[in-house]
């Protein structure tokens, strides 16, 4: 059958997990060996990503675990202040909520980024750290919001759960701030199914981290009474994973960004790609996200009739969740609503073809020639 006919005869997902038979294996092996729990794998995973990002690593059950002990650790608590970007996850805001704070926050650029004129018009006297999520694998401006953060005496805490692998002056990501995060859900740049990580040199957080992580360990009973502890322990089996996912990471990325590049060559010239890549900044690629003048939901729906997922992200915003809402009700975020009425998601992981990708792009140049006809925003 034609490879083009093949195609346009099954669905392509907006994300998938790259997951191969050595991961099977690892996976098995733990099981056959009764090794389930966090033990000798966590150990080994925490060794081998401590060296590939260059940073101490204590491994989680989630990034949003990860980012709640990272809160704990840098001491954020009742009333204190976080920002944090309008257009992001929303589990972004909940480990600020853990601990009884405030997210306060800020809009963006046209990268999708936190933007540094925001973050300095929402610093207060209560203001204690910045979350800065490198949104879709693209770096923020670090530079510039950290020597915000020094000159306000403010922890900075990058959030990588979207950036593994990502460069950010020659640096990787989670290596610049105070204490940084990693998330190795399912569709991440790599997984371990669930997992997380927290990475900081400051040896003191990282007892802190190791301690909080695991309820049922502790050295005496005066030790167990001190603080309230949590079950945020990452698996034996997902650690497994997440040693072979390592491995693989360059070739994801490299990957990744091959795909980027069809899609930047061969996409409509009304499509806006958004952010142009410098040398200051390397670009992972764990989302493609495009502008269009047009509805993104209706190119969406029309997307689907070529077997093509498409998705619109952070729909709704963090300042229009009923969680958040309070603590910013004043607020007007003009970039991310912007962003929201015109931003749709390609398909982009490491298994996704050439031909596929290519098949992406032509469905979407179509979908994009017939909204001429249509009427605009």
């Amino acid at each position: 059958m034609n490879t083009k006919i093949q195609i346009q005869n099954k669905v392509i997902p907006h994300n998938k997990p790259t997951i191969g038979a050595e991961e099977i294996k690892a996976a098995a092996d733990c099981i056959s060996n009764l090794e389930l729990t966090m033990g000798t794998k966590v150990k080994e995973f925490e060794k081998a990503f401590t060296k590939y990002i260059g940073v101490n690593s204590v491994a989680t059950s989630s990034g949003t675990s990860a980012l709640h002990l990272a809160l704990i650790a840098t001491g954020i608590s009742r009333n204190d202040e976080v920002i944090i970007p309008s257009y992001t996850c929303i589990a972004v805001a909940l480990p600020v909520l853990y601990q009884q704070a405030r997210p306060i926050l800020a809009d963006i650029r046209d990268d999708y980024n936190i933007s540094v004129e925001d973050i300095k018009r929402k610093i207060t006297d209560k203001t204690k750290a910045v979350i800065v999520p490198h949104m879709f694998g693209y770096p923020a401006d670090l530079k510039e919001i950290k020597e915000l953060c020094e000159e306000y005496n403010l922890y900075l805490v990058e959030d990588c759960a979207q950036a593994i692998g990502a460069l950010y002056n020659g640096k990787k990501v989670g290596t610049i701030g105070d204490i940084s995060i990693f998330s190795f859900y399912a569709t991440k740049m790599m997984t371990t199914i669930q997992g997380g990580m927290v990475c900081t040199n400051n040896s003191d957080w990282i007892q802190i981290i190791k301690d909080l992580r695991y309820h049922d360990q502790c050295r005496s009973l005066e030790d167990t009474d001190v603080r309230i502890k949590y079950s945020y322990m990452m698996s034996d089996i997902g650690a497994a994973m997440g040693i072979v996912q390592l491995k693989k990471l360059g070739y994801f990325i490299r990957r990744r960004r091959e795909i980027a590049s069809i899609y930047r060559e061969k996409l409509n010239d009304k499509i806006i790609m958004h952010p142009q890549e410098s040398e200051e900044k390397k670009h992972v690629y764990s989302r493609y996200v495009v502008r269009t003048p047009y509805n993104p939901s209706t190119i969406i729906e029309k997307m689907r009739e070529y077997n093509v997922t498409c998705e619109r992200m952070y729909v709704p915003p963090l300042h229009r969740r009923t969680l958040i809402m309070k603590f910013n009700s004043n607020a007007r975020f003009p970039k991310t609503d912007a962003i929201l009425n015109s931003a749709i998601s390609l398909p982009i992981y490491p298994s996704l073809s050439d031909e596929e990708a290519e098949y992406v792009v032509d469905a979407f140049n179509k979908v994009a020639s017939t909204f001429s006809s249509l009427s605009k925003k």
